[in-house]
């Protein structure tokens, strides 16, 4: 599969650095992609600096994609996401303007990876600290949605399942105004009264 690594020593983290991007179309920070490959930093360095001179991999200034070339296999499967949560929107909701409020953000063990754009639409991804499971936010046809990618561990699933609702409060928070006077983007709607009640 490889052509690109200069040294074959060398090139398992390469080809664990494309294997993980191909299956995460868009962009990872490098952060994300050390702790996802338990990768020491200077050796990720190298790794994404000798991927950047063959035309494997590109640097965007928030974070590291693959490049589309003829010689690389297309994206393989996504990983197995289970929906965790979805909230209506208000009209008019900004997708920009709330990504904008959580992306780059650690919270809780919720540790930032990047930002993936498969078919579907773009998503915000976190890893969860001591599991191999992530988080994502994404918004879909008026939505926010919060789906988890188990890690596969009892133990794990927990701590994955945890995070996604922290990860839920920070959003609802997100979506919330930033000053009093203004609207929030998120859209409440009260309960009828009950009939029969006196108020």
């Amino acid at each position: 599969m490889r052509s690109w690594d200069d040294r074959a020593e060398e090139g398992p983290l390469d080809d664990r650095v494309v294997e993980f991007l191909m299956e995460r179309p868009g962009r990872v920070a490098f952060n994300g992609l050390k702790r996802a490959l338990d990768a020491h930093p200077e050796s990720l360095v190298r790794s994404l600096r000798r991927l950047e001179r063959h035309g494997v991999v590109r640097r965007e200034s928030d974070g590291y994609q693959l490049i589309d070339r003829p010689d690389l296999p297309g994206p393989a499967a996504r990983p197995r996401t289970r929906p965790f949560a979805s909230v209506e929107l208000a009209p008019g909701a900004s997708r920009t303007e709330l990504f904008g409020r959580l992306a780059g953000r650690w919270f809780g063990p919720l540790r930032w990876l990047g930002l993936y754009e498969p078919s579907d639409g773009p998503w915000l991804v976190w890893s969860v600290q001591g599991t191999r499971g992530q988080v994502r936010l994404g918004i879909r046809r008026g939505r926010l949605t919060v789906t988890t990618d188990p890690s596969g561990e009892s133990d794990g699933d927990a701590k994955v399942e945890d995070a996604a609702r922290s990860l839920l409060r920070h959003a609802l928070d997100a979506l919330g105004p930033s000053h009093p006077e203004e609207p929030g983007l998120l859209s409440f709607t009260r309960a009828p009264e009950p009939r029969g009640f006196a108020s």
